[in-house]
Order: structure tokens, then sequence, then C-alpha cells
């Protein structure tokens, strides 16, 4: 979800490597039919553990975790996870991204969690020819569909989409829109994003203030957007914490303005540390049905497996659904060790339920997104702090 980080500087380090894991292809994993009949898949698991961006690798073992017995039920496949801490760290997930292939063979990798780290493994994981559910991140630039046949298949949203929601939402006749967002990758690259976004539509972001992140105060920030006569705020903070941190100063000025927001203002701390009073006016957008049943029993079961609320729901969605997605294509190829079928078996889905939302046709040789525009939905919070669509 961070700002894309340039792949020039990895090549001459990995390059070798790269031809090494390009050799791979044929190779077969230790997945392929279990003991008792079923299918077994070898997965490679990366992200960041030991990080800032911890909760993206939390969310990501655990929407794995959550999904294997919906897997094995529907489709009869069962999963070996073999895991690996990134430490958020491009060069160490160039590292251990040849690992997981090269030594553990795996059928298929999950992950990496960030941008960043993303988008330096691409080519490691696209020259191995290894199914690639690549999960949380959102830069467009991932998934290159110059290069064929592509092994990258995302079912979070990508920035693009994330921008034209959320654009859609906070432009309009009448209003005057400034922006709020992180110093971090996150935040830079939703600027940049939202920036380049209203210069191509001939839209008018009056006035944009950047924080860093975990700011105890935002007055300044907030005044200056009062002062520019700012009636519609886009926020791109990556915690719910700081989106909380800037209503608080908001009231402090006494400046009440249309607040549109990204899905991640669904971190908990985000109601926890608010009053319904300041978060009356937030809207976001998000392609999820969040009240849908099976994604409240979702939610309900994680609470009970792991003593807390979902920190990322989004997050857990994306990987939920790209375990169900490769689960099924596996059964489809009946072999996770035949990669070129399964991947062609994920392009040639008819349809995928996922937690009460179905998707028909949707991913294709040209397209290996799960969302479109169309998807996306308008949510803001009630009273209680509960989620629900926006009139």
């Amino acid at each position: 979800m961070e700002i894309p980080v340039a792949l020039t500087k990895m090549v001459a380090a990995v390059s070798g490597a790269v031809l090494l894991a390009g050799g791979l292809t044929a190779c077969g994993g230790s997945g392929g039919e279990a003991s008792d009949g079923g299918l077994s898949v070898k997965a490679g698991v990366i992200g960041p553990k030991t990080s800032p961006a911890s909760q993206y690798w939390t969310e990501l073992e655990r929407g794995i975790e959550l999904a294997q017995g919906e897997a094995e039920e529907r489709y009869g496949v069962t999963f070996d996870l073999v895991k690996r801490d990134t430490k958020g760290e491009p060069e160490t997930g160039a590292r251990l991204i040849q690992e997981l292939l090269n030594e553990e063979q795996v059928d298929v990798v999950f992950g990496p969690s960030l941008s960043g780290v993303a988008l330096q493994v691409a080519p490691i994981i696209q020259r191995s020819g290894r199914p690639w559910m690549t999960g949380i991140p959102t830069a467009d630039e991932i998934i290159d569909y110059s290069s064929q046949p592509n092994w990258g298949f995302r079912t979070n949203y990508n920035n693009a989409q994330n921008i034209e929601a959320v654009a859609a939402t906070a432009f309009g006749e009448g209003k005057t829109v400034g922006m709020i967002y992180g110093t971090d990758g996150f935040g830079q690259a939703g600027y940049d994003a939202v920036s380049s976004y209203a210069d191509e539509n001939g839209l008018d972001l009056v006035q944009a203030e950047g924080v860093d992140p975990g700011a105890t105060s935002m007055t300044s920030q907030v005044n200056t957007l009062k002062q520019a006569g700012v009636d519609t705020v886009i926020v791109w903070f990556t915690t719910g914490a700081d989106h909380a941190t800037m209503l608080r100063s908001m009231a402090q000025v006494d400046y009440d303005p249309e607040v549109v927001a990204t899905a991640t203002i669904l971190d908990p701390s985000f109601t926890e540390l608010s009053k319904p009073a300041e978060w009356d006016g937030t809207v976001f957008a998000a392609p999820i049905d969040f009240q849908a049943p099976e994604l409240t029993e979702l939610t309900d079961r994680y609470e009970e497996e792991y003593g807390e609320e979902p920190l990322v729901l989004t997050a857990v969605w994306a990987l939920y659904s790209a375990t169900l997605t490769y689960a099924a294509a596996v059964a489809e190829a009946g072999d996770s060790n035949d990669y070129a079928a399964v991947r062609d078996a994920i392009e040639g889905l008819d349809s995928i339920e996922v937690l009460g939302q179905t998707f028909d046709q949707p991913f294709a040789e040209d397209d290996h997104e799960l969302f479109t525009p169309e998807d996306w939905i308008t949510y803001r919070f009630d009273d209680s702090g509960e989620v629900v669509k926006a009139d």
C-alpha cells in the first residue's frame, strides 16, 4: 500500500537469482495429491512480520488461516504454509522470495504485504512461472501486463480504483476540495495520485497538507484547510488513529467539513479514539459488502480465534478471497504442481463466491484484478460505530 519503489536498484543484485528462479518453471514443488485423496499445496507466505507495518503481516497470515477450512470443504484443497519475514525491506524480500522458490519449492506465493516489497519481488516471481496471489498491496504497477503470461493476481483493490472511488465521492458541483495525508509512503502516494487525478480531470484540489504519522495534533494543518475555504477534505492516512487525531483537531478549531477517507479508517483504533459526534461527517469507499452476513460471521470468528477485532478488515478479506480463488483453480487444474494449468484455471473461472459476494468471470488473460470500479460502495459509521451504507 506504500509508495512504489523503483525496480532499477535491485536489478544487479538479484539478476543472477532471477535467472536461477527462471529455470524452475518446469520443476514440481512438494504439493500435489494429499494422502486422503484431496489436493495439497505448499504455499509461501511472505510479509513484514517484524516492522512498523506488522499489522499487514498479521492480516496476511490470519486471512489465509481463516479461509483454509472453507477451501478444504469446498474444493478439497489443503495448505502447508511456509512463512518468511521481510521486515518490510525490499532487499530482504527479494532474497527470501528466492529462498521460497528455489529451496522450498513452493507452489504459490501469498504476499508480500507492502507495495514497495511487492514491486521488488515481482520480476523474480514472474520469471519463476509460479502463481502469485498478491493479496494486500495496491500499487498498480505490481501487475505488469507487458509480461505474458502474467502470474500475478490481485484480490484487493488497486490504487487507480481507490483514487477514482474517493475522488468521485469527494469532488462535485459546488464543493471546495482539499486534502490531508500522512507523509509516509502510503500517504504520499495517495497525495500524488489524487493530485494527478485532479489535474487530468480538470478538477481543483485547492489545498493539501502533509502530516507526520503519529502526530499528536494537526490543528495547524486543519486550520490551513479551513482558512482556504475547503468544505470537503480527502483524507489519506495509514491508520485510524491518525484520522481520529485529525477529527479532534478539527473540533478544536471549530471546523466541520465533509470528510472522505480511504478504507483504512476501518482500523478499530479510529472508533476507539474518536466520538460519534466527530465521525458523523466521515464517509469512505470500499468494494466490499461489509453488511453481508457472511462477513459479519467472519469478523465474529476472527475475534473468537484471535481475541481482538480485525486490524485491517479489507486486508483479511483480500487474503481470504485469494485463498479461495487459488483453491478453486487448483481443484479445476487437478494438480498444484501444474503451474500453467492453475494460472489458466484462475483466468478461466466462471465465478467465485467470497463471503456473500459473487464475482462472475472475475479474471481474464488481460485482467488480473478481482474488483472493478462498479463494485465500490460508499459507507459511513452510525452512532454506535457500526459500518453502514451511506445514503
